[in-house]
Parts: C-alpha cells; structure tokens; sequence
C-alpha cells in the first residue's frame, strides 16, 4: 500500500460555507464514540476492514478535531488535521494505492478537554469527530457514517499529565502509556454526531466545521537514528551527572545502528542520547519482552547548570549546549508501562537536542529491539546556495537551515520545545528567508493566510494564530501588511495577493479608527512588544502601553508603506496615494514630538531618559527622514548608552544599516551570530544568555540578510521582476550564490579581492536589474552579466 497528499481546489465563496456544498467531504459524516460526549477528554482508536475486488487507486478525503493519525495495513497515511480555525477546517486529500484483497485502516484520534490538563494552544476545536470520505468507492466501504467502522476507548490507558517546566511551555500534555489497556480494549459501533451537509437555500451556516482543502503537504516523517550516547546512570536520581556516568557503552552504541541490546530484570538505569543537533519528531521505540517494566522519555534542548533538576528555575543557564559534565536534565516526554512486545504508541511530536531514557524492569528482562526518532517538520528543502571566502560565516549556514527545519511545520513555529505558536512578526522573519532560500512557499502562504482570517476576533490581526487563547497586539498587527509586500516582491503571485486586500483593508481602517492625537496613534491594543530588551518591561519600549511612543508610531508609518506598495500594483492606486500621505503626515508628526535636536535622535517618549536603537532604525527605515536626521540617526547607533537591539530587533537594524550603506556596521552587528556555533549551538537561540529556547527560526534571520544584504540581491518591483544587487561584503573577498526566484534563480559570483570587483550576474527571463557598486551603476539583462567594476 502506498500513499501520497494531493492538491485539492477550493470551491465557492467562503459567504457559502456550512450553507452549500463546497467540498465533497461535506457529503460525508463525522463520527465519535456513542459514550462519549463531544466535548470531554477522550483518545479513541477507530477501525475498519474492508475487501477489494480489484486493485483502485482512491482518493479519500480525511480530517479529525482534535487530532488524529491515519494508518491502513499498518503503513501511515496521513496524520492531522493542518492547524486552522472552524471557519477554514483543514480536509487532507489522499490517494492510495491498494491492492485487490482485504485491507485495514485504523486512526487514533484524540481530543482533549481542559478538566485535567490544558491541550495544546495552538490547537483550536469545536468538539470531538472523525471523518474520512471517497467519492472513488461505495459510500458502505469506507466512508465514516457508512462503513462499519469500529471504536475502542483508550482514554483510561493514558494518563494525561503536566511536567514542571519553569517557562511558558504549552505544547500540551506529557502521555503515559498503560499499554495492557491500550491492548485490550472493547471494540463498538461508531455514531454519527454530523451528518452530510444539508444545503440551505437562503444561506443560513450550520454550526461547527467549514471544511477547506489544505495546500500543504504531508508532514515529513522519516526514521533517523543516529547521534551518541553521552551518560549511562544506574538509578533515576536527578543530580548533575557525575565523570563516572559520562561515558558510552558499545551495546548501547549497537542499539543506535540497530542491534538489540537486552535490560536484566530488577534493573534501574538512566540514558542520555546526544542526537547531535537540535532535532522534531516523534518518540521511536521497539521492544520484546519486558512485561511490568516501566520507560520514560523525555526530551531537553540542552542541560542546565544546577545541581540537581529540582535547582533549575527561569534564568537558570545551560552553559555550553555539548557540555553535560557537572549538569542537570530537565525536559519533558512520556512515559510507557510494558504488557507485550512491539513499537510504543504516541500522540505528539517532540523537540530536542537530548534524550533522557529511563528504565525500570521488572522480573523480566526487557530487549529494546530499535531505538529512533520518527523526524517530523514540514518537507522543507532548500534549493539558494551560499559559498564565500569567509570560512567563520560560512559554517552559520547548516545552523540556520536547522533552526528553519525545526520551526516549519503545519504553520512557521516559534518555538518548537515551548509553544508552537505562530507569531506574526517571527513569520514575517521566517519568510523572508523562505523566499531567499527555499522554493517551496507554500508554508509561508499559509501563515499569510492565517493572519488575514485572524482579524474576526477584534477587527486586528491576532498576534499569533491559530491559538485557543487569542492574543492582541498593535505593533505585530501592523507588521502582518508588511508580511504580505515581502510576498508580492519576492514571490509572483498576483492572484493571492489580491486575495489579501479586503483583510489589509480592514486591518488598516481599523487601525485608522483608533485613538489619536495630534496625528499621532496614543493608542496600543494588546500587547505593544518590539524586542525582549532587558532594560524595558516585558518587550516593551518606553511609552508604548500608555499610547506616547516614537516606536510604536513608526510601525504605522511602515504599515502604511507597505499597504501603500501593495495597492500600487495589485490594488487601488487612489488608495496608495492615500496610505502615502497618511504615511508621510503621520512621520511629521512622530518628527515634531520625539525628536530632539539638542542630542539629535528620536526619543522613544517624552520626559523619559531610556533612549533606544529601535526608534532610530526604525525611523531610518521609513525612507522619510531629511539627509541631516538621517546623518544624525546613524551617528546615534554608535553611541553606547542606547538601549541595544537583541536578536529579533537586530533583524530591523541590519536592515536599516544595509540601506544607508554601512557596511562594516553591518558586519559588527554580526559577531552574535558568528558565537553560537562554538557555544554548542546547532539552531538560534530566542534571545541573548539565559536564552529559555535554544531553536527560534526568526533568530535565523542572518541567512537572509546573507542574500539580501551582504550579497545585496532584492526585488525592487512586484513579482521579483526588477533585481538590484548592491553588495554589502565587509571583509569578505568572494561571495558565490544562488537565490530562488519565481522563475528560476538569480545566480551571482563576486570577486572583491582587488581593485576592482569581477564577477557574473546571471538573471531569469522576464527579468531586468541594477548593479550598485561605490557609486556605480550597471543595467542588468536577462541571462548572463559580466561585471568589471
């Protein structure tokens, strides 16, 4: 058997959804256990035989709240749903292969309550329900509400329980395996609890469900195992591992290349697995024999420096991210009590660089017949090249494509340890890179679109989505327009981008519509966060809650901007000239009350002495400053006593120094970066030490600006139709790399070394450019240029 996702067409106008037939899953029934009750905490297996004549190749249609892993004759089919909202419910379309004869599938679906522990928050739900449909065999073979499929309550065989992470953490649940009762469990009937659409002819929505095909991919999931194991500890004591413990053993070495390894009855030891870089996936683990015995799994980014795991609290440092002597685990996992002999089940995907596997047997002695992960992401490869003389920047490469692997997956993840949440300004950073370096840019359309139907909740965009807990934010709200000009530039999509401006539209009337003064927003809804800055309070800058902030001001002068340049070319250009002079009245005003000639910058507010770097790369940005302030602006990021930019606000300042030419600036801003690989890193970290995350993609935002700013290559017009290439090298001598475009790839090789620069600019069809090299100007064709300059 063998199975593949497929690309389905979305049908109808959204004003239609629940009130006509707009996808043939909506001729299907969703299905639930008949004792349990569509809202209470349940894990069910749902199965079904069923007997072909002839070998077929169907297309089923399959979808399930909360989640759900479909597998037939035991091979995986298809796992989800894609996270979304009820209004946009994710429907996978898959097409099998099977051969004539009997078949089995089977599906795990869970659906967790709040009674006991909370689910994941980025999961949202209506109720429990499971729903799989083909228009490609008779409704009795397998679609649910039909077919005899069968369910078997597996709720009381888990147990459901929180670990002690002292972060923000919700991911969800640790699960404990009973595995006699996930075994032995009654089988029943499956009930209808939705039957087939009944269309309303005078549009009137049914409740729940609005089904929409998804545009991604299956997730990736592939067995790897490999990596080290660093300690073997006799005992599940919690103290910082000792030398004696630090040590590898050959079988256990054996069992990472497939060789059993047999555990003695009456046995209690701990193992650490280095998997040698931070790395998603689900917890893979065959055994035989072993009945009573008791396996743990948990999973860390790194170790941390305390005595013992109890000693760890926030701000806790973890050191070097290799080092594990004199150090302590503490991380999260689940947990398996032994009843017979096969692979342990799981639910979710976890994240980690280390693996704790503890064991206790019992009279028995247990053999681990495989040990691996089951690596998961979205399927993510890269397709931009970067090779340059600068051996030190060039090795940050594999680090930050790791650092995007790991956040990409049913939408761009934050976090993938702590939250896997869908912020929009890390989006934002983490498409940028996608455009550069990936092909595949499905994943960021998807975060787009999530966005853009975020704004029911209050008129903004949701500061991440999809969330059970909706979170505000004006100043991340006003970076979603900005989102969605990177789109129109770097990729050439005109029809989903005149998708988006009846959403930009309404996020900009309803900005608009606040509170104002003076031309000035005194306003901010939410949570107003710029930058994790240590000296301000939770992310904010000075005067950003009480409405009388330069910054917060400035992200609307750049929202305005960028719904300015999208109106332009796919939109109303009587309304680009609109946003233009909003935009332009609005930096006038932000000019007349923060800046401050006698020192000559912006203040972030009034009356306040704590100056920042963000008010002026932020103004530097806009384009709108004369050439004094400008002048002005970049001599005060020189100066030592400005609150400093930490990683994610780095991105804007790279930026901001990029286009006003200040190249070795640029470079300096750099040596953060150029640090993590000899700290032990292996993806970027979420902020300067103590970092609580060591996998934060947006901090992966270097390998953009490696394309774009130290390179130089950026569309200037809508469609990337239009290239400039003005190179930024610093120290660098040779720079040879490719970037994606719609239609093909921009390929450049640059020789700085002596007097002049050298090189090759090779550009697609249907597409002009401009060289930019100390004051010189070069026209770029289609196809190869030779530059001497």
């Amino acid at each position: 058997m063998t199975s593949f996702r497929i690309p389905y067409p979305a049908n109808g106008h959204l004003a239609d959804a629940n009130a006509r037939l707009r996808h043939p899953a909506e001729h299907g029934s969703w299905i639930w256990h008949p004792e349990k009750a569509g809202n209470e905490t349940a894990i069910l297996r749902f199965s079904l035989r069923f007997v072909l004549e002839v070998a077929v190749a169907p297309v089923i249609h399959v979808t399930g709240d909360q989640r759900f892993q479909l597998r037939c004759d035991g091979h995986d089919v298809a796992f989800g749903p894609d996270r979304s909202d009820m209004a946009h419910w994710a429907v996978q379309s898959i097409q099998l292969q099977l051969e004539a004869g009997e078949h089995t599938m089977e599906a795990i679906v869970w659906w967790l309550g709040e009674t006991q522990v909370a689910p994941p928050m980025a999961q949202l739900t209506w109720r429990g329900g499971f729903l799989v449909y083909s228009e490609d065999l008779p409704s009795a073979t397998l679609n649910t509400g039909n077919a005899a499929w069968l369910v078997e309550d597996l709720t009381d065989a888990v147990r459901l329980f929180d670990q002690r992470i002292p972060q923000f953490f919700v991911v969800g649940p640790s699960h404990e395996f009973e595995m006699e009762g996930w075994s032995n469990s009654t089988k029943s009937l499956a009930v209808s609890v939705q039957g087939p659409l009944e269309e309303s002819q005078h549009g009137v929505r049914r409740s729940g469900w609005s089904l929409t095909p998804t545009r991604l991919p299956e997730q990736r999931r592939r067995k790897w195992s490999g990596g080290r194991i660093r300690a073997i500890r006799r005992g599940w004591h919690e103290t910082a591992y000792e030398a004696s413990e630090v040590k590898s053993d050959p079988c256990w070495d054996a069992l990472l290349e497939g060789h059993p390894i047999e555990i003695g009855p009456d046995t209690t030891l701990s193992v650490l697995w280095d998997l040698g870089q931070y790395r998603c996936g689900y917890p893979l683990l065959e055994i035989q024999g072993g009945q009573g015995s008791h396996i743990e799994w948990d999973w860390a980014e790194a170790l941390y420096e305390a005595p013992t795991s109890d000693d760890v609290q926030m701000g806790t440092v973890k050191g070097h991210r290799g080092e594990i002597l004199g150090k302590s685990f503490l991380g999260f996992g689940d947990r398996w009590k032994v009843a017979g002999p096969g692979v342990l089940p799981f639910l979710w995907w976890r994240a980690g660089r280390y693996v704790r596997l503890r064991i206790r047997t019992s009279r028995k002695p247990l053999q681990l017949c495989d040990l691996a992960i089951l690596q998961t992401g979205y399927p993510l490869e890269r397709d931009g090249t970067w090779h340059s003389s600068d051996s030190g920047w060039d090795r940050l490469m594999p680090l930050f494509e790791n650092a995007f692997q790991c956040s990409a997956h049913e939408q761009w993840t934050d976090s993938p340890y702590y939250e896997q949440l869908c912020y929009v300004g890390d989006a934002r950073l983490h498409a940028l890179s996608n455009y550069a370096f990936f092909g595949d840019d499905r994943l960021s359309q998807r975060s787009i679109e999530l966005f853009g139907w975020s704004r029911l909740g209050s008129g903004l965009v949701a500061e991440r989505y999809p969330s059970a807990y909706r979170q505000e934010s004006l100043t991340y709200a006003m970076l979603w327009p900005l989102m969605v000009r990177d789109f129109a530039y770097w990729r050439d999509n005109p029809i989903f981008v005149k998708s988006l401006l009846p959403a930009l539209r309404s996020l900009l009337a309803e900005i608009e519509g606040l509170p104002q003064q003076g031309g000035l927003l005194t306003s901010s809804p939410g949570w107003p966060y710029v930058d994790w800055v240590p000296e301000w309070e939770q992310g904010c800058g000075p005067g950003a809650r009480e409405g009388d902030s330069s910054i917060v001001n400035l992200h609307w002068v750049l929202c305005l901007q960028a719904a300015a340049q999208i109106e332009n070319v796919q939109g109303d250009p009587v309304m680009a000239s609109r946003y233009d002079r909003m935009a332009k009245a609005s930096m006038d005003a932000v000019l007349k009350r923060y800046w401050d000639a006698q020192r000559g910058l912006l203040l972030d507010t009034v009356n306040c002495e704590l100056l920042s770097e963000h008010a002026q790369f932020f103004a530097l940005l806009t384009g709108l400053l004369d050439e004094e302030k400008t002048h002005l602006c970049l001599k005060a990021l020189r100066e030592e006593n400005l609150v400093r930019a930490t990683i994610y606000g780095s991105f804007y300042l790279l930026d901001a120094l990029y286009l006003h030419g200040r190249d070795q600036e640029l470079h300096q801003r750099l040596a953060f970066w150029r640090s993590l690989p000899d700290q032990g890193f292996t993806a970027t970290p979420e902020a300067p030490e103590p970092s609580r995350s060591d996998a934060h993609a947006w901090g992966a935002h270097p390998m953009w600006h490696s394309a774009a700013s130290i390179a130089g290559i950026r569309p200037v017009a809508p469609g990337f139709r239009h290239v400039r290439i003005a190179p930024c090298p610093g120290e660098i001598k040779t720079i040879s790399c490719h970037v994606v475009h719609p239609r093909g790839r921009v390929e450049a090789t640059m020789d700085f070394s002596g007097e002049n620069l050298q090189g090759v600019i090779v550009l697609p069809d249907e597409t002009t450019g401009e060289f930019l090299w100390r004051g010189k100007h070069l026209e770029l064709d289609p196809g190869s240029n030779l530059l001497t300059l």
